[in-house]
Formats: C-alpha cells, structure tokens, sequence
C-alpha cells in the first residue's frame, strides 16, 4: 500500500515554480522541534510538488549538531557550502546560552546580515528572531518570538515593534514565528504563500494538525490557560469540551458525561477553571466562531451551526457579550488585519 499523500487538486493552487533552496539553520543547542517541524512541512511541500523545494540543513560549521534534546543532526552544510540563489532562510530557535553563542561565537548574525539581501526571504521560529535582530534584520518591523523572551527582544532591539500576541508575523520579506510548535503555522504560512492554499490544507491533513490557526491568534489559547490550574479530570473536561461545540453542553449533560450530580459538576469546574461551566463553554464556542469567521467565507448561520450555537441571533449576542461588536464587523475589522499575511480562506464544502 502507497503511504504517498494523494494528489492536490490544481483550482487553489499556483502555477508551478522552479525549485527553491530552502535553508534551515541550526547550532549546538537548538530545539529539534524547530528544525523537525518546518523540515516536515517542506519535505511534504516537495512530495506533493515534486521539484518545488530543495532543503538544506546549514550549520556555522558543518559538523554534527548536537539539539538540546540530545539529538545528533549530522552532516549538516557549512554555511560556505551552500548553493546560490537561496530562496528562503529559516532560523531554528533555542535556549538563551544557545542562542547567545550561535550569535557572538559562531557570528551567526553577521553571516545573516552578509547573505539576506540574496534571499527572497528571511524567516525565523521562536528565539530565532534574536539572530535576525543581530543582524538588524528587525530594525521598523513587526515581529513575534517565544511569549517569554517578548520582552526581552523588545528591550534588547527597541527598533523593532514586537507583537506578543502573535503565532506569526509577515513583514514584508521577513517572517517570525512564536514557540516551538508555531514553527509548523509559520512553515505551511510560507508554502501556501508559494503553492497555494490547497497544498498547505493537504500537508496539515497528512500531520494530522487539529486546526490552522491564523496568524494572529493568541500564543497562549485560552483552552491551554483554563487546563494550567485544573485537576487532571478537568482537564480533560475543558479538552472534551473543545471538540463537542455542537453538542449539548448544558451543565446537567456535562455532569452526566462525566458521571457527577449537576451541583459539584458546576461547583468543582468553577473553582479549578475559574469560570462557570456556561461563561467558559461560551467562551470556546466564540473562539471557534470568530476563526471560521475569518477563515472562511461561510454565512452567519452556517458560522453558528458549526460552532455550537442554535441560532445567528445567539451568535450575535455572544459575539456582543464576549468582545463588544457584532460577527460581521470582526470578520471586516481581522480580513484588514490579515492582510497580507493573514489566515488563509478555507473552502466552502
């Protein structure tokens, strides 16, 4: 049995390119998911478009990294064996010492600023963006990294307009990415950018992502916020309830789910999520509204359908209570923030 992704279909797709030399850039120390995460998504770009990518694994020296996982990437490319023209360079993240060296030991930076301006562009995931800032790369641009190091970067380079509630930024030619696993959006941003939307859709089926989130959605999710100070049982209730929205979740269907009386139901989930069992449920139904609002093209009524609600009139009022306008002015007022490199539409089906 083949395991190769089936094919894409071409209406959503951009007329073929030749192949892009794709550069990912590690040190000694770096995260592994930064590297394995965009890897993935471009080796599965090339599966489905053979002869779009060509991906190189480049290191200050060319030796063997070690990641700070313990993980050995050996035989990576020295930085002055890489072909020319580079399309696109990728810098992976890591702990501060990490970071620190590649950019004062290994010049990390420098070598940045000296080959940029031959690439179409420049991209970096998590506390990458520190490499790109050394090299003045940030200097009047938006950007984002890892929420814990926001303010650091910003501090450090206050020429550069940090956004800290971002999974990723486009400016202009330069692309930042938030942490760790946001180096996926951030890659599968820059392969629809390429190869059109249908491509990023497929290669997200094939890693089995949950969602595709947008750009500007928060680094934190409120589910993971609401799980940090819960029990291991309400936990698993605020996930549950996550993937229902369109089931009954009424607090007397939630206890019985999870075989406890209406009142400790409500009680115990108050205490440990900091929300009423209906404020929170709300809450997650308005999340997944507002991203179907802006990722597609749906109506209101199907918006409402699909995330939980029994009517456009409940959505409305919801949308009123949760952030003080209607559906259709935050669609308007996020389609002119995405704009150009926002969330991509998804299609209607």
């Amino acid at each position: 049995m083949s395991l190769r992704p089936p094919s894409v279909p071409d209406k959503d797709t951009k007329p073929a390119i030749p192949a892009r030399h794709v550069v990912l850039i590690v040190f000694d120390g770096v995260e592994a998911i930064d590297i394995a995460g965009p890897a993935s998504v471009f080796s599965k770009a090339e599966e489905l478009r053979p002869g779009s990518y060509h991906l190189h694994i480049a290191s200050p020296t060319g030796q063997t990294v070690l990641t700070n996982s313990g993980l050995r990437l050996a035989d990576t490319v020295a930085f002055e064996q890489l072909p020319m023209p580079i399309d696109t360079l990728i810098v992976s993240g890591g702990d501060e010492p990490a970071v620190r060296a590649a950019i004062v030991e290994h010049r990390v930076g420098e070598w940045l600023a000296r080959r940029s301006g031959s690439a179409r562009r420049v991209a970096s995931v998590c506390s990458g963006a520190f490499a790109l800032a050394a090299a003045g790369l940030l200097d009047g641009r938006e950007a984002t990294t890892h929420w814990r190091v926001c303010d650091q970067l910003q501090a450090l380079r206050p020429q550069v307009r940090v956004q800290r509630e971002r999974i990723y930024v486009r400016d202009g030619p330069v692309w930042t990415s938030a942490g760790v696993t946001t180096g996926i959006e951030l890659a599968l941003a820059l392969v629809e950018d390429d190869l059109g939307h249908a491509v990023a859709m497929e290669i997200a089926r094939t890693l089995a992502l949950p969602l595709l989130r947008g750009a500007r959605e928060p680094q934190l999710s409120p589910t993971l916020q609401a799980q940090s100070a819960a029990s291991g049982r309400m936990r698993e209730v605020v996930a549950w309830i996550g993937t229902h929205l369109q089931e009954d979740l009424s607090v007397e269907a939630m206890a019985g789910q999870w075989g406890m009386s209406p009142r400790h139901f409500a009680r115990a989930f108050a205490a440990e999520v900091g929300h009423t069992p209906a404020r929170f449920v709300e809450q997650a139904r308005v999340a997944a509204a507002a991203q179907l609002l802006v990722q597609t093209h749906w109506p209101q009524d199907r918006v409402a359908s699909r995330s939980g609600f029994r009517s456009v009139d409940a959505l409305q009022r919801a949308f009123a209570r949760q952030l003080g306008l209607a559906p259709q002015a935050y669609r308007e007022r996020e389609r002119r923030r995405a704009s150009p490199g926002g969330a991509a539409l998804l299609p209607l089906k």
